[in-house]
């Protein structure tokens, strides 16, 4: 008996830490999502979809990830079979592509904005460079697309060292 119970044993903590800070919260938050006053409602999801920004957010995210994810899928595979192929410097070339999964999401947004600020690391390449003649506003609202280039490449950078691993 003492056998059979071993393996249940040695991954109860890691059920029961899934269980409190992941599997409750997720059950709290549809509980909040679905009730209001007591009493089942949909009114939570008709608020969000009845303001202004919710089309324009959904149809951002779908497009977001229309693009994002084959590319890192393409990449992750490429990267991936370079690893496998590589007799020497696999490690150093697995540790340069896992880069992005050892740096936390906040760090790499400092990074990132670091890089796209007016004042940042690429207006300053480009302007060093002879490119431009003022500043570029990656990251400003009065072009839609330079922010959305920037999340894409941002995001593609962030994750496509999961996919390789995965």
């Amino acid at each position: 008996m003492h056998g059979k119970a071993l393996p249940y044993l040695l991954l109860m903590p890691a059920t029961l830490f899934l269980c409190v800070f992941f599997l409750y919260p997720f059950a709290l938050v549809a509980f909040e999502a679905f009730t209001r006053d007591g009493g089942f409602t949909l009114d939570n999801f008709r608020t969000m979809t009845g303001n202004w920004k919710f089309p324009v957010a959904f149809w951002n995210t779908i497009l977001l990830a229309a693009i994002v994810v084959p590319i890192q899928l393409v990449m992750a595979l490429l990267m991936a079979t370079v690893v496998s192929r590589l007799e020497t410097g696999r490690g150093a070339a697995l540790y340069i592509f896992a880069i992005p999964l050892g740096i936390s999401d906040l760090a790499a947004g400092l990074i990132w904005l670091a890089i796209f600020d007016q004042s940042g690391f690429l207006n300053t390449l480009l302007s060093n460079l002879g490119l431009v003649d003022r500043p570029v506003m990656f990251l400003g609202y009065q072009s839609k697309l330079t922010i959305f280039v920037a999340v894409i490449l941002a995001e593609i950078w962030r994750a496509t060292a999961i996919m390789m691993v995965i």
